[in-house]
This record gives structure tokens, sequence and C-alpha cells, in this order.
């Protein structure tokens, strides 16, 4: 006679394995989803909820001091304190609709931004260096950096707007310069062609985009540069530093934003202590997490302008992630500019790259680190050295939504080119984010 067997306790979990695989199909055993992702804390109140304006309208106010000083090298040790405040006010019917069910009038937006600057703007100047080492040092003042009408393209594939513009975003700029303090590394490549309008300043003008796909897009734009420096004083800007100037200025660019390279929520592990460190690097995570992602996607940027008086040039980014086990996420970028008329160009080039890495320290998931290379090239009627260099260290630590501190280190190869015997120059400080 037979005896009959049961399943014991190994039986009981080889049978609940393969009804959990069965239940799953062939992808696979499910697994649960991860929560929200991690983001910054809530912000301070902004001026769009403390004036309780309508769905239409949306209010912003920013501002960004750069306190620095050289402890060591220039001409001499000195210190500057530089800030600068931005306005900025749209209107549109679509503004808190989904873009997908937009009517006509809903793509149609007004902009408006003012900034004022205040501070010492010529920090670098008296320290023996060519470049500012601020990206907010100019001239103290009002200025009208935008008011434009905009027909946004939605789901569609046109984009326009005309009016008082600034070449910067649009052109040149692509948006992981932004995480760098020093001017020729954040925002415009360091062209310094004369008369560009280069945000805060601004001309009369006109910007076409088209979008061939939602990796693809071509943008043309026209700019009075006669109307730059009238523009600056219309608010009683009194020394612009840009000087009359007579033309149009021509610019047209290429975007590639690979949908592979886009920044999506990054995988994280909270340990049994609450810290949020890296989750694929040291064995089984007991709790997975997902982090927002503060960095930007990857893009190629690739253009150029024509002036009919000054000077002509190309530029072109990239911007990648790198794969490197640094971090939560990283991003590698390359960029260089060339305006051949050297004789009418402060630095006719500028090449540059660097890396910014998220959440470098376990427990500091949103805070960004970062490093910046660059040269810029100087005119031959300028120095026989021909460059000054540019060197920064910093690391941004991520508040709230409202608030950022990061503390930025510098260090400026062959100040000014050499045009006098400068030391090289060590520079620190701090660049202060507030966002309301």
């Amino acid at each position: 006679m037979c005896q009959q067997r049961h399943p014991g306790k190994q039986g009981n979990r080889l049978l609940g394995l393969i009804s959990a695989l069965m239940l799953a199909g062939p992808a696979g055993i499910r697994a649960e989803p991860l929560p929200e992702p991690i983001s910054p804390s809530d912000p301070w109140p902004s001026v769009q909820d403390l004036l309780q304006l309508p769905d239409w309208m949306q209010l912003e106010l920013s501002v960004t001091a750069e306190p620095l000083f050289n402890p060591s090298g220039g001409k001499r040790s000195a210190g500057s304190w530089i800030q600068q405040g931005t306005l900025g006010l749209d209107i549109s019917s679509g503004l808190n609709k989904a873009s997908d069910t937009w009517h006509e009038l809903d793509h149609w937006q007004l902009s408006v931004t003012v900034n004022h600057d205040a501070g010492d703007a010529y920090y670098n100047t008296a320290i023996g260096a060519l470049f500012p080492l601020q990206q907010v040092a100019y001239p103290a003042g009002f200025y009208l950096s935008e008011i434009a009408i905009e027909r946004q393209r939605g789901e569609g594939w046109l984009n326009m707007k005309a009016g008082i513009l600034p070449i910067n975003p649009d052109f040149v700029e692509v948006p992981v310069l932004g995480n760098y303090v020093h001017s020729a590394f954040n925002n415009t490549l360091n062209i310094t062609v004369a008369g560009l309008p280069i945000n805060p300043y601004t001309a009369f003008g006109g910007v076409v985009t088209a979008h061939a796909s939602p990796e693809l897009s071509l943008r043309y734009g026209l700019f009075d540069l006669s109307s730059t420096d009238p523009l600056s004083r219309w608010l009683g800007l009194s020394d612009s530093g840009i000087g009359l100037n007579s033309g149009v200025a021509q610019f047209l660019q290429v975007d590639l934003k690979p949908s592979a390279m886009s920044a999506q929520p990054l995988p994280a592990c909270r340990t049994e202590w609450g810290i949020v460190r890296w989750s694929q690097r040291r064995g089984v995570c007991p709790a997975p997490v997902s982090v927002e992602n503060q960095l930007p996607d990857g893009l190629l940027s690739l253009g150029g302008f024509l002036t009919s008086e000054n000077s002509n040039g190309i530029y072109g980014s990239l911007t990648l992630p790198t794969g490197l086990p640094l971090g939560l996420t990283d991003r590698l970028w390359l960029g260089a500019s060339y305006a051949p008329d050297a004789s009418q160009v402060v630095a006719p080039t500028f090449v540059g790259g660097g890396l910014v890495v998220q959440g470098p320290l376990p427990g500091r998931p949103l805070d960004v680190a970062l490093l910046g290379i660059g040269r810029g090239g100087l005119s031959n009627q300028l120095s026989s050295s021909a460059y000054e260099g540019m060197l920064e260290l910093g690391y941004r630590i991520q508040i709230n939504q409202s608030l950022n501190l990061q503390p930025t280190l510098q260090w400026i190869f062959n100040p000014s080119g050499a045009l006098q015997p400068v030391p090289g120059i060590l520079a620190a400080g701090m660049q202060i984010q507030l966002n309301f």
C-alpha cells in the first residue's frame, strides 16, 4: 500500500512561487510601484498665492545674489556683492489647461519680464580679470528684459513670438549651464560680439520655431541691434556698456533631444536609518524609492549667427549622461563658440566643458555638485598670450523649492591674458537663489 505524501513547508513555498509566476505572466513577478518621487520640500508662499491671482495670470519673483571675494591672486584682494531681481508676468487663457484641450486663443500668451540689478558690476576689472566671475554682473539699474506676444505650439509644430526680446534662452543657452556662477560658463558660451542682446539686454525681434518631432526642432530669430542700447536706457539705465550699434542679427539653431536621454525619476534606496542612497550598487534594497531628477535632458544644440555690422559666429554644445557611478545621475557637457572676425570681438573663441552630478552624497539626493573648466581665447589686439582660463567647483544645497545655496570656488588662469603681470586669482563665495 502506497503511503500518501503531503507537501511540507518547502513544497508550499514552491507552489506559491509557481502561482506568482503564473499570475505575473511572461514578464516575471510584478513589482510594487514606487511611491511619488522625493522632491524638494514645499516652497514658501508665492506671490501668486499671496495675491490670489486668477488662473489666466501667472506672476513669479526671483532673486539671485552672488557675494564673492578673492583671498589671493589678482591685482588685489577684494570682495563684491551683486544681485539681480526678476519679476515675470504671463497672461494666457491656457496657463492652467492641458495643452491637448487648447482652443486657438489658449495658444497665445503675453509675457513681461523686468530685471533689477544692484551691486558692484566691475569686480572682475578691479582684481584684474577680463571676464566677470559672476553671472549677474551687469550695471546697476532696471532692465525691461522681455515684453512679447507668443503663440505656443501646444500639441502642434509651430511656435512663434515677437516683441522686445533677448537672444537667450531661445538661442545659445542650454539648461545645464544654468548651474554655474562664472559668466563664461553660464548662459551664452562667453559670446562677446558687440550689440548682441544677451539677457537682461534686449532688442526688437522675433523668433519662429518649427518642431519636426518631440526630439527635433529648428529655430530662427531676427533682432534689430540698433534698438539694444536705447531699450537698455529706457528705464533709466545710465550706462549699459553696450554702446550704439546698427544693423540686424540673425540666428539659426537646431536642437536634438533624444528620448532615450530624457530626465526620468531616479531609482534610489532608503536605508533602515532613513538615509536615501544609490540603489544599484550595494546589493538588495529593502526599501526602493524614487527621487525627482534635478538635471536636464540630454541635448545636442548647434547654431550660428550673422550680423550686418559687427561679426558672425557659430556655436554648439552637447549635454549627455555618462552612466558613471557618480551619485544618482550626472550630465557631461561640452561647448564652444567661434566668431572669426577677431578684430571686432574681445573673445573670438571659447571652449569649455564640465560635469554636473546629482546626489553625490548619501542622504542628500537633491543636491548637485559641479565642475567646469573653460578657455576664452582673446583677440590678438588685446593680448599676445591669447587667453584667459577659468575653473569652477560648486555644490548646490537644495533647501526647499524656494531656496538653494551654492558655495562656489573659482580659479582664474592667466587673468586678462597677461596684459599686465597679474597672478592667478583664487575666488570663493556663494550663490543664493530665492524663488517666490
